[in-house]
């Protein structure tokens, strides 16, 4: 039986990074790097990797990985107001403090680039292109927040690379996927497939389903009428109910910023993602979401498991939100995130 002690310290390298370009503190940072990664299924290639770093070079480094549909943007700059995919837990004051923090966000690696279709992508290839971005900062080990697909790659990053990972914490991901979301995505990516030319048909029907398993039956209870807005008319047009309206709205809104070929990439890149649980860090922080069926508690309580080690820390929150909560549940994925890179207690 393994005798529990206490998380180890941030190594030093993390707690003292540099780089070699130095804006200002505070300022962001927007680039890419040419990176030659060998993937797991491709031919090893030259890739850019797109980045944006926020805060002070000197400050301790935090990769801030999200879904397949956020990216490198994590706050807002002079060239793009936009507020970043993750409101709330990104700015100043918040969890993800720049003021604080190095902080880095990447765009994954997928779809359509330089060379033509780029697929299979797997976690691990994204982690070997993180790697590259913290090469490219002159980053020695960072902290890692990484939610639902970040959270994938952050594990497969701390399998790869153990000696660069200074603080893990994952949100809504384990180490392998369950085979009934698994059912679901490639559902999913058929309903691309059969959209035929038109993309965004397919798209947006994928990403309606997909919507389906990101939030939770009882928040639709609550949220939604179960009867028709409209009975229709016979051979003319069908009825229509207002969950069927949400879903439709949800599709054309992710057209508007995603394309086809990303989609299917990443997606797929989920349902291949792998890792050994003993590779968790020691100190790694592990949250779930009671309504969550893509990623259930019970699948990241087989990660945080460790067989032969002591179990990982893992809180389960209760959440009418499902999957989706990493982005609805600010106050507390907030405290979580701030207890995971701060090393304090966890409350039960």
């Amino acid at each position: 039986m393994p005798t529990c002690s206490a998380a180890r310290a941030v190594p030093a390298s993390a707690a003292n990074s540099t780089t070699r370009l130095r804006p200002s503190p505070g300022s962001p940072l927007r680039t890419r790097v040419r990176a030659r990664i060998a993937f797991d299924h491709l031919p090893e290639r030259s890739v850019p990797v797109h980045y944006e770093a926020h805060g002070d070079p000197s400050a301790p480094a935090t990769a801030v990985l999200g879904g397949i549909s956020a990216g490198r943007h994590l706050a807002p700059t002079p060239s793009d107001a936009r507020p970043g995919w993750w409101r709330g837990l990104v700015g100043a004051g918040a969890a993800l403090d720049p003021a604080s923090r190095l902080l880095i966000g990447i765009d994954f690696l997928g779809g359509t680039s330089e060379g033509g279709l780029f697929r299979p992508v797997t976690t691990h290839d994204q982690a070997r292109a993180l790697a590259a971005v913290l090469d490219d900062r002159g980053v020695a080990a960072t902290s890692i927040v990484g939610a639902s697909y970040g959270g994938m790659v952050a594990l497969a990053f701390a399998e790869l690379f153990p000696e660069r990972v200074a603080r893990l914490v994952i949100v809504c991901a384990a180490h392998r996927t369950h085979p009934m979301a698994t059912a679901v995505r490639s559902v999913q990516r058929s309903a691309v497939a059969l959209g035929g030319d038109d993309d965004a048909r397919g798209l947006a029907l994928a990403r309606a389903l997909a919507m389906t398993t990101y939030r939770s039956a009882a928040e639709f209870e609550e949220r939604f009428s179960p009867f028709a807005l409209s009975a229709g008319e016979p051979g003319k047009t069908p009825a229509r109910f207002p969950v069927e309206e949400y879903l439709e709205a949800r599709g054309a809104d992710f057209v508007r910023s995603f394309d086809a070929g990303r989609y299917l990439a990443l997606s797929e890149s989920i349902d291949l993602h792998s890792t050994r649980p003993g590779s968790l860090p020691d100190d790694a922080l592990l949250v779930s979401f009671d309504t969550d069926v893509l990623v259930p508690p019970w699948l990241v309580d087989e990660l945080a498991a460790r067989q032969g080690r002591c179990p990982a820390r893992h809180v389960t929150v209760p959440s009418p939100y499902g999957h989706d909560a990493f982005l609805k549940e600010v106050e507390q994925v907030s405290a979580l995130v701030r207890t995971g890179l701060d090393d304090r207690e966890v409350a039960p």
